[in-house]
């Protein structure tokens, strides 16, 4: 529900050209200009604020939005080249001193996570959290578990085929040609008690998972992950997306129960998170493959 204060509303107009589907709207009433909602689009609304965060005038509400939440916007206190030299100096960290991440700067790391942007303004992002060193080994030993099981089912054609029917050719081809060859050695280590090539031996995992149905769950969980890694960069804690984990928490029934995931909600996004062993002493040179632009 969306309401317009008339006595302080000045019909400029601006509420409708941010909103993305044009909820509220200009009409002529009695010859003069007045806003108003849309009936026919207001279950359109994706209760993403726009309207509350632009209008001049605060007159509008959203009712599934506080307005004591909203702040005053702010220039943000960093120049684009500050921005430039954080996104260059992190670094994947894949090793992790033993030692404890502090609650009060795990919940900093996921305060940037809230900030995140999404896809259609819903705010169906869900954030796991372990820094239990019994769960994280727990949850290492079925990932392993899992791996196995499916390295087994790839040598037999036909759970092959099911398989790459079932998650597609594309899928199949980089499970087949790039997870699975260097998974072999990551079960193989790990069986040895060499190392924890999937979890890494980290502190803390970081979990984020989207309702399935959700319109772009997968891309805002990954947006959600990539506010928290930048901020853990702040904070001096290294991080790691691992593409390695989510397959396994959405694909395990005892990894789910381990998680308490709801059976229609999905992992799309992880990061191992905790103070590096090792100090980079350089930034490798990063480009993209190709930047043109069309005339």
């Amino acid at each position: 529900m969306i309401k317009i204060d008339q006595n302080l509303c000045n019909a400029c107009g601006i509420c409708s050209q941010v909103c993305p589907r044009h909820i509220p709207e200009m009409i002529d009433k009695d010859n003069e200009k007045i806003m108003k909602i849309s009936r026919e689009r207001i279950g359109l609304c994706m209760d993403c604020g726009h309207c509350m965060a632009v209008c001049p005038k605060d007159a509008i509400r959203v009712k599934s939005l506080s307005k004591e939440k909203f702040i005053e916007a702010q220039k943000p206190d960093i120049v684009g080249d500050q921005l430039i030299s954080l996104f260059k100096h992190r670094r994947s960290v894949r090793r992790y001193k033993d030692k404890p991440v502090p609650r009060e700067i795990i919940d900093k790391i996921i305060e940037a996570a809230h900030t995140s942007p999404t896809g259609t303004g819903r705010r169906s992002t869900g954030v796991i959290i372990i820094d239990d060193p019994k769960t994280l080994k727990e949850l290492s030993e079925l990932g392993y578990r899992t791996y196995e099981d499916l390295e087994k089912n790839l040598k037999n054609p036909i759970a092959r085929f099911f398989i790459k029917k079932r998650i597609g050719k594309k899928t199949f081809d980089s499970l087949n040609d790039f997870v699975m060859p260097g998974m072999h050695w990551y079960m193989h280590w790990y069986r040895e008690g060499k190392s924890n090539e999937i979890l890494r031996d980290c502190p803390v995992l970081i979990l984020f998972h989207s309702p399935i149905n959700e319109p772009m769950g997968d891309g805002n969980c990954i947006i959600s992950a990539f506010h928290a890694i930048m901020m853990a960069q702040i904070m001096g804690v290294g991080t790691c997306f691992n593409d390695l984990i989510p397959p396994v928490c959405n694909r395990s029934r005892e990894i789910r129960d381990l998680l308490n995931l709801p059976d229609d909600r999905e992992v799309y996004a992880s990061i191992t998170l905790g103070y590096s062993k090792y100090k980079f002493k350089r930034t490798p040179p990063r480009k993209l493959a190709e930047v043109r632009y069309i005339k």
